[in-house]
């Protein structure tokens, strides 16, 4: 399963935009309940473990084991 579904199940808000030469945009939580964090990541795969990292703290069953800091 992916993470985005997990997240998705989990009741947790995600934002992601991307602009072609600038990568992804990235946030988790939403603009009503505020955004726990932010990080811009170079690709795809990078978007995902972010994603699953910072996830972690919120919803801990939500989370893949093996997830790096790979984003700024």
């Amino acid at each position: 399963m992916s993470i985005l579904q997990q997240l998705y199940d989990s009741e947790i808000n995600v934002w992601i935009t991307s602009f072609w030469d600038d990568g992804f945009y990235v946030r988790l939580g939403d603009e009503m309940n505020g955004f726990r964090a932010e990080g811009r990541c170079d690709t795809w795969v990078d978007v995902e473990r972010w994603l699953d990292q910072q996830a972690r703290p919120h919803d801990p069953d939500s989370a893949v084991p093996g997830a790096v800091d790979v984003c700024r």
